[in-house]
């Protein structure tokens, strides 16, 4: 009886041992899985995070991009600004050099036409010269025609003057010499 007793205990121990390593072995399964939920959720998490971390990146990489490309947009426009202000001076330039090329053309033509009026006047200044001395000369001249007139004058005058008195005294003289003669014509007859 006692060594049946004895071997109850021992079954029942043993039952215990398997109930308490079975218990062990639900709580380790339970706890195993509630470690790969928990690593399951940390692992979603983690996976939520590098989404969440790629998109951003790649959000990012976008806004980076979009500024880089704006920037650049900007760049550009200030470049294709810049070109056509240099476009614009150029042809500016152009035309004040093609302004200025005639203005020294006009300039060279005027300088030629000042030497040529300078040549002129200096012609013209001879000529008046030659004119202001021809001038002199042809005073003088007058001047000595008109003394040798003023003298031929004066002598037609002395001899108008000789002849009116010749021919006055010719005219007495005629008319003495008629009364003469009357004189001695009428002489004779009178007498016997």
């Amino acid at each position: 009886m006692g060594a049946e007793i004895e071997k109850e205990k021992a079954s029942h121990g043993d039952e215990m041992r398997r109930v308490e390593s079975h218990n062990l072995a639900l709580k380790e399964q339970t706890r195993l899985a509630q470690k790969e939920a928990e690593l399951r959720k940390a692992a979603e998490n983690h996976a939520s995070e590098a989404e969440q971390l790629r998109c951003r990146v790649e959000q990012e990489s976008r806004d980076t991009h979009q500024v880089e490309a704006n920037a650049l947009r900007e760049q550009l426009a200030q470049l294709e600004k810049s070109v056509e202000q240099e476009m614009a001076l150029n042809v500016e330039l152009q035309q004040r050099q093609t302004e200025q090329e005639k203005l020294l053309a006009q300039r060279d033509d005027v300088s030629s036409q000042l030497q040529e009026v300078n040549r002129a006047n200096s012609r013209l200044l001879e000529q008046l010269t030659e004119l202001g001395q021809e001038k002199d000369k042809l005073q003088q001249e007058l001047e000595e025609t008109r003394k040798t007139a003023d003298k031929r004058k004066a002598m037609l005058d002395e001899l108008a003057i000789d002849v009116a008195q010749e021919k006055s005294r010719h005219k007495e003289e005629l008319s003495d010499a008629r009364l003469q003669h009357k004189k001695e014509v009428q002489v004779p007859l009178s007498s016997p």
